[in-house]
Order: C-alpha cells, then structure tokens, then sequence
C-alpha cells in the first residue's frame, strides 16, 4: 500500500491553530510538517494507521496494534531521553486525528533548523575531521542514552541524523519509530515470516540471521552509526552500490567486509579510522563494547 501525505492545506484545515503549515517530507506511513503556533515553530508528525482488507480480522488487528504499539514506545523513549543528541517532543501531545477519511495519530516534536546529514552527502562536500569527530560523539552519546533504556534505535542512518546551524548542539538523532526494546515484549507481529524493519543498508549482519532478536544489543547501532560516519566522511556507503538489487546489497552485508575507510580518506586521523574499522566488523563480539572508552578515545582522554 502506498502512503500519500496529506497536503499542507489538508492539515491547515484540520489543524485551523496552526498558522503556518509547510510539507518536509515523509516515509513509511509518517509525514512531517513544519508548523508555527502560538509557541513558534514546531515539526508536526501525522503517521498513518493503516487500514487492514482481504485478511482475517484477526490478523487486521494484531498489526493495528503493532502501529500503535510502535507510536507510543517511540513516545516512551523521547519523554525518557535527556541527551541533546536526541531530539525532543514538542507542545502537541499523541492524539487520534482523521485526515481525509484516513486515521492518524499527530504530535509533535522540536523544529531543527539545519539539514539533513543525507543531504550534506548529496552536495559532496568534503567534512573536515572536526566535523567527523563531532558526528561520531553525537551518534555514540545517542546510543549510550537509548541502550540505557534497554533500547535499541534500529535505524540509524544519514537520513535520520540532522546537523544543525549551531555550535553547542552540532548533530541530533531522530525517528526511534521502529526502535526495539531488549526487555519489553515484542511489538512485530508474526515476525519469524517478516524481515526486520528497518533500511537494509544499514543493517547490522547480524540483524539478517535468524532468531536476531533473541540476542542484539546496542552493537546493532555501534554498527550502523559506524557506517553513517563512513557515508558521511567517505561521501559514498562501503557496502552498498545505487545499481544493485535488494539481494545483491543484503548478499554484501553478510559476507563481504568493507573496504577501510582509509582508502577514501587517508587524510583522517589513526584513531577514526581505527574506531570506524573496528565499529563494523561482522561479528558484534569483534565490535568495541565499551561505549563509554569509545567516546573518551574520540575525545583524547585516553
């Protein structure tokens, strides 16, 4: 099923406090808008509760619950996380909204004003060491935050990641709508016949195996934050080619290891290379488990 984004207007209407409503974007069944209301700017999110035909009614609501359950543990964890590495929640609390006789349920969260760390890589613009440093710290400092809630983010990716138009909070985590909880019961429904949410480019190996979920932990996202600040310093994925199929990149993943992100950018320091090498090895016992030694290494404590 395909997922149209309602139309800024189509907000306005159903929305007549906001006085400004502008369309950002939209994936999976989640569209966000910027909006302005009587407290200035926000990002206002609608996601689609999908209606469910031709299957048992049965089926019909366990992924109903499924979406919701998604939508409130995503609320969970940002009324939890403190860190300046992850974005906030904005003034609009969760609530059920119909949009074009489609159901939603709309909140918000802070407006970031920079752009996305997907966008910078399309201008092909080469970042400084600095920067590099300064991405790799935010992305550790997020993990570190949500693995301290026994979550796990599941999709970082520069896509998910913003850089913002300031010094003292440089780059913000966001979208925790498919995060997974090491403790909670698990929300994917009939999950042993599905394949694991998330953007298979940057999918940990392990996460493609059978049976994941009974062993992941925040190595998942050491990982893909690894391959992030590889794209993001390299100006290309290590793995993953634009011409190939799903299989041919999954078929990549699981046994070919990456090229050292020294072949592209040999101007970097020892210890980001050496990080980002380690951080994708193919086995996550072989990836640095110390979150905390990591960031001190990257800070010259140690």
């Amino acid at each position: 099923m395909n997922f149209e984004p309602p139309k800024a207007k189509e907000i306005k209407a159903a929305f007549p406090q906001f006085q400004e409503v502008l369309f950002l974007n939209a994936g999976g069944f989640k569209a966000v808008y910027k909006i302005v209301a009587s407290g200035g700017p926000e990002a206002f999110k609608i996601v689609h509760i999908p209606e469910v035909s031709g299957v048992d009614p049965d089926v019909g609501k366990e992924i109903r619950k499924e979406s919701l359950g998604r939508i409130a543990r995503e609320i969970k964890i940002l009324n939890n996380c403190k860190s300046p590495e992850i974005v906030k929640l904005g003034s609009i609390q969760p609530a059920p909204v119909v949009v074009d006789n489609r159901e939603y349920i709309a909140y918000s969260e802070e407006y970031l004003d920079g752009n996305s760390l997907r966008e910078l890589i399309r201008q092909s613009i080469k970042p400084a060491e600095e920067d590099i440093r300064s991405l790799f710290l935010s992305l550790l400092k997020a993990i570190r935050e949500i693995w301290s809630f026994n979550i796990i983010h599941r999709d970082i990716k520069p896509d998910n990641v913003m850089m913002l138009n300031r010094k003292d909070r440089r780059y913000v985590v966001l979208d925790l709508g498919i995060a997974y909880s090491a403790v909670d019961t698990p929300l994917t429904f009939d999950a042993s016949h599905r394949l694991p949410p998330g953007t298979y480019r940057y999918l940990a190996p392990e996460m493609l195996q059978p049976g994941f979920r009974e062993s992941i932990d925040f190595r998942s996202d050491i990982y893909a934050a690894a391959l992030t600040v590889y794209e993001y310093a390299a100006g290309q994925h290590p793995l993953a080619k634009n011409k190939d199929d799903l299989i041919t990149t999954l078929s990549r993943i699981v046994r070919e290891s990456p090229p050292s992100l020294k072949a592209f950018r040999p101007d970097l320091s020892s210890t980001i290379i050496r990080t980002v090498d380690q951080m994708l090895k193919k086995i996550p016992a072989l990836r640095p488990s110390n979150i905390n030694m990591l960031i001190n290494q990257l800070e010259g404590k140690i």
